[in-house]
């Protein structure tokens, strides 16, 4: 999900417009006979020059603010689930938590992948969940649960239903298995770029 070079064309393209709007206006509005002062104009453009090299001056500063913008994206891409596909991403999240149950004394008796959705305030990612159920003691559950929030994959427990019964021996509280969980994880799916209008108005014709 790196910023495409389409992207930084049109962030220093901005930056070349705004320029040239300051030039412009600098051009333009040295008329005299409006009965402004020459001094005045002077002044006028001398500061909108001030500004315009100021602005050039930041260039390296907008540079910059984009590499950090792409490290900070490869970070959180790093943390998705691989593949540009629910079913790739599916087998992916099916294969972490297998290896975490594993590590953890945990067994999966049941998995119901989730039909993938789209998070609503991001279109750019997909939410990829399982629904598992798990048979495990107290103590091994603290553990899968501990591995999946120190996943390197960013991951979420959704859901956890624990049922619990008393012991008809010793009165305590004690739980009945399995145990049902869902864990979603996440991977990104960039939207098509909008259709160029100057092609689409050809076909039209």
């Amino acid at each position: 999900m790196k910023v495409s070079a389409r992207e930084k064309k049109i962030l220093y393209a901005g930056i070349v417009i705004a320029a040239a709007i300051l030039i412009y206006y600098a051009a333009t509005s040295f008329s005299p006979g409006d009965g402004e002062s020459l001094a005045d104009k002077v002044t006028t453009q001398d500061s909108l020059l001030r500004r315009y090299k100021e602005l050039i001056a930041r260039e390296d500063f907008y540079k910059r603010r984009i590499e950090v913008a792409e490290n900070n994206i490869d970070k959180i891409q790093a943390r998705l689930l691989t593949g540009n596909t629910a079913t790739a991403a599916g087998m992916e999240l099916q294969r972490i938590l297998d290896d975490f149950a594993d590590r953890s004394g945990v067994v999966i008796t049941s998995k119901n992948p989730h039909q993938e959705r789209k998070v609503a305030d991001n279109d750019s990612l997909t939410k990829i969940s399982m629904r598992i159920q798990i048979d495990c003691q107290i103590e091994d559950l603290v553990d899968f649960l501990i591995a999946i929030k120190n996943a390197d994959k960013f991951l979420k427990v959704e859901e956890l239903i624990i049922n619990t019964q008393q012991s008809t021996q010793t009165k305590q509280m004690i739980l009945r298995r399995p145990l049902t969980m869902t864990v979603a994880g996440y991977i990104s799916v960039l939207p098509p770029e909008p259709a160029d209008q100057t092609t689409a108005a050809l076909y039209v014709r």
